[in-house]
């Protein structure tokens, strides 16, 4: 795990291609990136796992911890 891998349960968080998402706390250390027009209701578009890789449909992306933006 990430040490201080810590996201705002319900932050707006931006990747460097201009998407934007709802983040949610997930299990075992782990957070679920929803997108922000859709709302955290919808299946989640990303899993960032404890090493702070993206996930999508259990496959790893190019994005990780380090590409979010905190929009505040």
């Amino acid at each position: 795990m990430i040490k201080n891998m810590i996201l705002n349960d319900q932050g707006i968080y931006e990747l460097p291609d201009g998407r934007k998402f709802v983040v949610r706390a997930g299990r075992q250390g782990s957070y679920v990136l929803h997108d922000l027009g859709m709302g955290v209701s919808s299946a989640p578009v990303y899993l960032i796992d404890g090493s702070g890789q993206f996930l999508s449909w259990g496959k790893p992306t190019r994005w990780n911890l380090g590409d979010l933006r905190d929009t505040g």
